[in-house]
């Protein structure tokens, strides 16, 4: 198998399935974000209220046929960080709008690796202190692609309302299965 394209979307491509004040509460005193989160250039932050789940779906470019051959999508990743107690409660990926494969299982957080970055000192103001992880899932066999696909992530909220912010979400795609 032999990767031919990888696509990435900036943070701005997360949409919430679930809106309004009952799921979302405003982000860093934005009350204008509530209900609806707060996209940033850099990251798109959602603050999910307190006992809810909140979907978010990241439409992926999907190319499904190059020079005339079939492609499989191999692999997806996701750039995210969760603070004051969220946490990544299932990964999905849906193909077509019908077909849901699981990529990690209910209530498991997925395997990701810290991304490091050093704001200079002049921008320090305008980056909040940071954990970015990148979780990258290679899918157990690659999907022989006929339609779009869209990574699909739920987000948790424990006791308190806690944050979750998305810096991107990619995929690879392959000519072989």
């Amino acid at each position: 198998m032999t990767i031919v394209a990888r696509h990435w979307v900036p943070s701005a491509a997360a949409v919430p399935q679930e809106r309004g004040s009952e799921f979302l509460a405003a982000v860093d005193g934005a009350e204008w974000s509530e209900g609806v989160g707060f996209h940033r250039g850099f990251f798109s932050t959602f603050r999910i209220r307190a006992g809810k789940a909140v979907w978010f779906h990241f439409p992926l470019p999907t190319p499904v046929e190059m020079g005339g051959k079939p492609l499989y999508l191999a692999e997806v990743s996701l750039l995210w960080e969760c603070l004051d107690g969220a946490k990544i409660g299932w990964m999905c990926l849906q193909h077509g709008g019908m077909e849901r494969i699981e990529l990690t299982p209910r209530l498991t957080e997925p395997a990701s690796v810290p991304i490091l970055h050093e704001v200079p000192e002049e921008w320090r103001a305008y980056h909040p202190t940071g954990d970015r992880r990148l979780t990258e899932i290679t899918l157990p066999a690659p999907l022989a692609l006929r339609f779009g696909v869209q990574l699909c992530v739920m987000i948790t909220a424990d006791e308190a309302d806690s944050t979750v912010r998305f810096y991107g979400a990619g995929a690879a795609f392959s000519d072989q299965s």
